[in-house]
């Protein structure tokens, strides 16, 4: 359980440098955005005993398959619904506290990228070992790993997102100290993200009562560990209806290539080296004997 982090006002961006969070950052935003829709699950009038926010929303490996609608569009929606307000609130704790730092690191678009993707990959680790947990057993074996719960068992939250989200940090600031409140331990930022790594891979594997969510954990953090190693690729993730990397060209000036030395002086010059050396030469001979050198080494000229 998290309480905070040492020097809590500033955190690290590029090259380490300490700077302070922006107040109405995207990473703020984000945390609207969950709290939002909380209200609307607690406020809007259920249907047949159920929110119809979370009826639209949540993710099931059901509802992704083509008996269940072939619903895609969960895969992004189930990340900003919650079960209850704890569950809301420790993952907007998570959220508030690591969240500036990886935006800070990636710039806003990339970290709106970084955090959805990871959402998704959460999404597909449940699908996958609850497949094939149905696929198991069907034919009766038991796998550790695999998740035998019902295709259509509901998963919400923003935790896969926070998953990778502190697994970036762990990369970007591996010794920033975390306090914990239980235990009350402090932690450096890369063994406190593998620890929690480490949980959530032993509750899946031995079947806990929250195996789906953990394998949801675990399908955010790999997506997190990933990307933040790789961070160009999150550059198209925009890229719907453009090309950023075409647009990027078309700005970019054309080379400009400082006009050398004149041909016939630098051979005057050369002349004058062979029949009476090098001191012979004004300084503004040996500039432009230098000039023409730098400009010969940036050719590839042998």
């Amino acid at each position: 359980m998290i309480m905070g982090i040492y020097d809590r006002d500033y955190t690290f961006g590029r090259g380490g440098r300490a700077s302070r969070p922006g107040l109405w950052s995207f990473n703020t935003y984000l945390i609207i955005a969950n709290i939002a829709v909380f209200l609307l699950q607690v406020f809007v009038p259920p249907r047949g005993g159920v929110s119809p926010v979370e009826a639209f929303g949540y993710f099931s490996t059901f509802k992704v398959t083509l008996d269940g609608g072939l619903e895609f569009w969960r895969f992004l929606t189930f990340q900003f619904l919650h079960s209850g307000m704890v569950h809301l609130f420790f993952n907007m704790l998570g959220l508030y506290m690591f969240g500036s730092m990886v935006e800070q690191h990636l710039g806003s678009k990339r970290y709106i990228a970084f955090y959805l993707t990871c959402g998704v990959c959460g999404g597909l680790a449940y699908l996958l070992l609850n497949a094939g947990g149905t696929l198991a057993a069907h034919y009766g074996v038991k796998v550790p790993g695999l998740l035998f719960n019902d295709p259509r068992t509901p998963l919400v939250g923003a935790s896969a997102g926070v998953f990778g989200v502190i697994l970036a940090c762990a990369y970007i600031a591996p010794n920033l100290v975390v306090q914990l409140i239980f235990p009350p331990i402090p932690l450096r930022m890369r063994t406190f993200a593998y620890v929690y790594v480490g949980i959530a891979a032993a509750s899946v594997i031995f079947g806990s009562r929250n195996a789906g969510g953990e394998a949801a954990h675990l399908g955010g953090a790999a997506a997190g560990f990933f990307l933040i190693r790789r961070a160009h690729l999150l550059r198209d993730f925009f890229d719907i209806f453009t090309d950023s990397r075409k647009a990027t060209a078309r700005r970019a000036p054309p080379p400009r290539r400082e006009p050398g030395p004149d041909p016939a002086e630098v051979d005057r010059i050369l002349d004058k080296v062979r029949a009476q050396g090098v001191h012979s030469l004004s300084e503004s001979e040996k500039r432009i004997l230098r000039q023409a050198t730098e400009q010969r080494r940036s050719s590839g000229a042998a």
